[in-house]
Order: structure tokens, then sequence, then C-alpha cells
């Protein structure tokens, strides 16, 4: 059993400098290749026309560049939108040699300079305005896919958990109003308060998936310290269950504020829906794909199907839905870390959860041997 979700797009973050600078010194490449026609390609009003066409163009591409911070794209959209310019961009420049070398085999070579030029500058206008717009839209589809999913889920804790939990208290608090037995009052009044403080937890969960959703920053974290204080805390509130740690000496990462309550939740969950002498280990380490990985393995009864499998579906549906929402918390905040959620059989038995976040060439991690 496996299934990895995709990073979403529209959050990932490639380099901290600007991709709308490479739009800049794209336009700013095929103005002066206009230039260059203009000094060095003949002389007259033809030459200055053909100069002024591609010098057009180029004020597009920069225009774009210049109203690129207001359009609604993340920073990694905005680099694909760049790299998917600057293939178009290569592409009308091939086939405008191609073109030059057919008219060259059929006669005299004649009008490279500007072919080529004008090839760039119209493939850089036709690359940049499709492609931004491309991303665009592919982002605010992901967008509304994901804000429904939110929605759906929100619903379903309104209309189920919230509901069936005043249902109890309720019911708990017409037995202690018509109750002639005093010694009952205590017991019954714990169940209620017990169930109040479970629609309190549901509540404050609902609202921390709700805040991860809408957070759109990363920070920098060392993994290996946030695993560690989670380790630490979860270790003193369950003392007994066996809880080993193979951990590097440092791990710098880029993740979401909420990276720690995300691996909070999958080493609980690993806990609390097994039995007490379950046995879980939480590993730390580089991916052959440069990726950091936090893998949570128990050696409790696995995860079924029904928990894991809404998670990848376009939205929740009332046959497929998670019980819980610490699988939503962690789906979340490592999506909108730029990373992925994998579910895979531990070997005898138990599960795996691996939290799979993307490597940042400029804080590659050391990895050195800590077990604990």
């Amino acid at each position: 059993m496996r299934v990895s979700m995709p990073i979403v797009p529209y959050l990932s973050m490639s380099l901290d400098i600007s991709p709308r600078y490479g739009f800049y010194t794209l336009g700013s490449l095929c103005f002066l290749l206009g230039t260059q026609h203009a000094l060095f390609e003949g002389q007259g009003l033809e030459t200055v026309l053909e100069s002024f066409i591609i010098w057009s163009l180029s004020l597009f591409v920069i225009s774009t560049a210049y109203t690129l911070p207001d359009r609604d794209i993340s920073q990694g959209g905005r680099w694909r939108a760049l790299f998917l310019t600057v293939g178009v961009t290569v592409a009308f420049m091939i086939l405008a040699v191609a073109v030059w070398t057919i008219w060259a085999i059929r006669g005299p070579p004649r009008e490279f300079s500007f072919l080529v030029s004008f090839a760039g500058a119209l493939g850089a206008v036709v690359g940049t305005r499709s492609s931004v717009y491309y991303v665009e839209s592919t982002e605010r589809l992901i967008k509304e896919r994901e804000l429904s999913k939110l929605l759906r889920i929100n619903q379903r804790v309104l209309r189920h958990n919230i509901r069936n939990e005043l249902s109890i208290a309720l019911g708990y608090l017409e037995i202690v109003e018509a109750a002639d037995d005093v010694e009952e009052l205590p017991e019954r009044t714990r169940i209620i308060r017990r169930h109040l403080h479970e629609l309190l937890e549901t509540t404050d969960r609902t609202r921390q998936i709700v805040s991860i959703w809408e957070t759109k920053t990363l920070r920098e974290f060392d993994l290996t310290e946030v695993v560690r204080a989670q380790i630490t805390h979860i270790r003193a509130d369950y003392p007994e269950v066996t809880l080993t740690t193979d951990l590097p000496e440092t791990c710098c990462v880029r993740a979401h504020p909420k990276l720690s309550l995300a691996i909070e939740e999958a080493v609980l969950n690993a806990i609390e829906h097994n039995s007490a002498g379950v046995a879980v280990t939480v590993t730390l380490y580089e991916a052959a794909d440069d990726s950091v990985v936090v893998e949570i393995a128990d050696t409790g009864v696995g995860i079924s199907e029904d928990d894991w499998k809404p998670i990848e579906l376009p939205a929740e549906t009332p046959l497929a839905h998670t019980e819980g929402l610490g699988l939503w918390i962690i789906y979340w905040t490592v999506q909108m870390s730029g990373g992925s959620v994998e579910f895979a059989d531990n070997d005898p038995q138990g599960a795996i959860v691996r939290l799979v976040l993307p490597s940042q060439s400029s804080l590659l991690p050391t990895f050195a041997a800590d077990s604990a």
C-alpha cells in the first residue's frame, strides 16, 4: 500500500531571488538584438522599421516583468513561467534559423539578423504572455480545488463531529436535570465535561487547519532540532511507548511554520491509533533526489485505505472522508511546504508515514549518525 501526494505547484519555492529579473533580462536581450540590427545591419527606413518592431516586442516582455508582482502567482509559479518563456523563445529562434537555412539553400542568404532577432522577440512575447496566463490559471484552479476540499472538511466536522458531541452533552445534561440520585451526578458531569473538551479540541484543530491553509510564508528550520523537541515532549506524555529516533546532527529545510505540528501529529497518530505495546521509530534522512524525508514507522495495525485514500481525492465526498483531522493537518502542512506525504506498509507489520520536503540548494543538510 503506497500513495504519494504530489507537490502543489503554486506553493513550491525555487530560489530566493525574484524571477522577474529573468523576464527583465530576456526583454533587455531582445531589445539589444533590435539595437544591433539597427546599428550593424544596413541603413535606411527599412532597417529602422525592422528594429522598431523588435523594440516594441521587447517592451511587451519588460512590461510583463514590471507587472509580475501584482499577479496572483507563487514564486515557484513565476519561475516555471520564466522557464517556459525561455523555452518558447529558443524554439522560435531555432525555427527562424531553419527558415533562413532553407532560404540560403534556394538562393543567396538574406535577412538573417532581422529574422532571428524578430523570432526571438516574438517568441519572448508569446512565451511570456502564454506562460504567465497558463501558470496563473493553473494555480487558481488548484487553489479552488483545495479550498473546496477544505470547506467540505469543515462542513463534515460541523455536521458530524460537533453535532455528535453536543448531542451527547445535551443528553447527559437532561439526565442530570431529571436525576434523583445525587451520587451519580459527579460521574455524569465528568462525561459532559469530557465531551465538551473533545468539542473544544475539534474546533481548535479545525481552526488550525484553516490557519495552515491560509499561511503562505515559509520558514527556515533545523529539522533535527524540531524532531528532537517533539520527541522529547511526546516521550514525557507517553512514557510507556517505545519511541526511538535516527537523526542527523543537523538538517536545514525551508517549510511551513506549522511543520513541528505536522510531525507531532504523525507521531501521535502512530501511538494513539495502536495498542499500548506499539514501537515507533522516527528517521530523518536525505533521499536520492536530495529531498529531505521524515519517516515515522510503527509496529501497529497499519493504516487502512479508508483513512488515507480520501486525501488524494480532489475533494471529500459523503462516502470517502477521513474520520480524524490529524492526517489533514499533516497533509496541508507538508503540501504548503512544497512537499508530499507518502504512506506505506511496514515490514513485518505496521505503517510508515513519510513527510517528504523539497531540497534547498542553499541550505544543504549535514548528515551524521545520531541514534537514541
